[in-house]
């Protein structure tokens, strides 16, 4: 017996465009639309279901072997697309579409997830003036030599789970800026240790939340530290990922990696 399609509700809509951007995830082109000689805009999107609704024979061959999900109509499960990109998913459907609609959905979702977390966790004023010296660092290449680095300490904790490129990153980051922020902290603590310590902690338990929900991709919890960070404060993203950084160096933020 076929599976009948769910109606979703408006607010289910709302969830479904916003995590697009507003855009078809597969074509990039927009999904509202303007008509002439009218004020309001038109919805040009339709919700596709990642596994098929009630797969045909074809479908089902290519399927075999691919988890079915518990509830086929489920939000988890469908995902804005535009009419042209729909009909093409359904009629030429291939496997490894589905495999990259399934990436792009589960990356929405994860999105979503740490979103409503950093809503819960809130920050220390003292990060404040710390983003604002990073921001207004000199940058000097020659400010920090390898003998008061040990870049070691990084390449432990980011054993797994990472990019090399975002490994990359952040031990450019910390190379650059280790020392500075490490000052400026110290400065801080003499001022008010307890507020740093705290702050500390605070980071600490964002990075943990985002480690739980996303444990095998260091990647995403890395940056989803620094955008956390870099909203709570409405302070540049760059400088929150220089600061992130720093504290995968000194010991606050991700586990040393499994030997």
């Amino acid at each position: 017996m076929a599976i009948k399609r769910d109606s979703y509700s408006a607010d289910e809509h709302s969830i479904l465009y916003a995590e697009t951007g507003g855009c078809c995830p597969l074509c990039t082109m927009p999904i509202l639309f303007q008509k002439k000689d009218s004020r309001k805009p038109s919805k040009g999107y339709e919700v596709a279901h990642i596994y098929p609704l009630n797969p045909t024979q074809s479908q089902a061959t290519a399927l075999v072997g691919y988890p079915v999900p518990s509830d086929i109509n489920a939000l988890e499960n469908v995902i804005a697309l535009c009419p042209t990109c729909h009909t093409k998913y359904d009629k030429d459907f291939k496997l490894d579409e589905l495999i990259r609609l399934r990436k792009i959905k589960d990356g929405y979702l994860s999105e979503a997830r740490a979103k409503q977390t950093a809503s819960q966790h809130t920050i220390q004023e003292e990060v404040y003036e710390i983003l604002d010296a990073i921001a207004a660092f000199d940058f000097d290449e020659t400010a920090l030599s390898p003998t008061n680095f040990n870049v070691s300490t990084v390449d432990k904790k980011l054993k797994t789970g990472m990019s090399p490129l975002q490994k990359h990153e952040i031990k450019i980051y910390a190379i650059s800026f280790y020392v500075r922020i490490r000052d400026h902290i110290r400065t801080l603590e003499q001022q008010d240790q307890a507020s740093v310590r705290i702050l500390q902690n605070q980071i600490n338990s964002y990075y943990l939340a985002m480690n739980k929900q996303n444990p095998e991709n260091k990647d995403l919890v890395f940056n989803y530290v620094a955008q956390w960070m870099s909203a709570k404060t409405n302070k540049p993203i760059l400088a929150a990922k220089v600061l992130t950084s720093f504290f995968v160096q000194n010991c606050e933020v991700f586990d040393v990696g499994t030997e």
